[in-house]
């Protein structure tokens, strides 16, 4: 079959579907969507190795191609094609930042590809976390991957025997090494760490416009913020002084860490400034949101 044509080595494969691609140093190649075993790959675009300058991460979203879903949630939103265009680097941050919080990622190390997809899961206890899973969809859909609403997490384990054991809505995308990617390099994990345990390593953050840092603050805020009369707090173990840093770099002069016991766990900042960034999505306006807004 080789001879005859009819089939490929693995290695002729990716030779024949890279052919005649150019690279610059500290770049390599990478498949947006691979098969099952990495057989056959798809769609292949440029990534840095390391990123330096925001430049790099536009090239890479540039490469992209949204889905049409993109804009049909857009339009639940009461945002325009147009806008959209305008904001897909906005929307890649923001699903960066989800990767940080929230969203599971369940990723496998292969002997031709890592890959990874998300795994989304909010209480069905807030109604508006119907919306925030749409619109963390969308940020996926943004750069060609696809991601759509399954069926509910049914409560297990410790929730199971609680008061009121309630299920979680669930969200999941499609496979794709660019997920990896972003993880591997735009967060600076090793793929043996987790976002639980290991500080992130994006200094390079701190040199994008503002939209695109608040994009990423706000998915932080929408994943583990809670509102109280003080203001806003944000729990992200181990990376408080990284979201404090960001508070602060957007204008929150009342942005702070709180320790304990000599360990960052979170950063705090006063109702005003969060509700007058905002701190929470605008867009999809949750229970968190609208709690902030009356405080402020």
């Amino acid at each position: 079959m080789w001879r005859q044509g009819i089939n490929q080595p693995y290695l002729v494969k990716v030779a024949s579907s890279v052919y005649q691609r150019s690279l610059s140093p500290g770049w390599k190649l990478l498949p947006l969507r691979i098969s099952s075993g990495g057989n056959e790959q798809k769609d292949w675009i440029r990534v840095p190795t390391s990123i330096h300058g925001y430049n790099q991460v536009l090239t890479v979203i540039h490469q992209t191609r949204p889905l049409e879903s993109t804009y049909e949630r857009a339009a639940e939103y009461e945002i325009s094609e147009q806008r959209i265009q305008r904001m897909r680097p906005e929307l890649f941050s923001y699903l960066l930042g989800m990767m940080l919080g929230d969203s599971g990622k369940l990723g496998g190390q292969q002997q031709r590809f890592n890959s990874m997809n998300i795994d989304l899961q909010l209480t069905r206890k807030k109604p508006t976390n119907q919306a925030l899973g749409e619109f963390v969809c969308m940020c996926a859909n943004n750069l060609g991957i696809a991601m759509d609403q399954k069926k509910d997490k049914q409560p297990t384990g410790v929730q199971k025997f609680g008061k009121a054991p309630t299920p979680a809505y669930r969200w999941s995308s499609e496979r794709s090494p660019l997920l990896a990617w972003m993880f591997s390099v735009g967060l600076g994990l090793r793929w043996d760490e987790t976002t639980t345990t290991n500080k992130v390593r994006m200094d390079w953050i701190f040199d994008t416009p503002h939209n695109f840092r608040k994009r990423f603050v706000q998915a932080l805020a929408d994943s583990d913020g809670t509102v109280s009369g003080y203001g806003v707090t944000i729990t992200s173990v181990p990376n408080a002084d990284l979201v404090t840093r960001l508070l602060q770099s957007l204008g929150m002069t009342t942005a702070h860490t709180v320790h304990e016991y000599g360990i960052s766990l979170r950063t705090r900042v006063r109702a005003k400034q969060a509700a007058k960034l905002p701190i929470f999505n605008e867009f999809t306006k949750g229970y968190r949101y609208q709690k902030l807004q009356q405080y402020a």
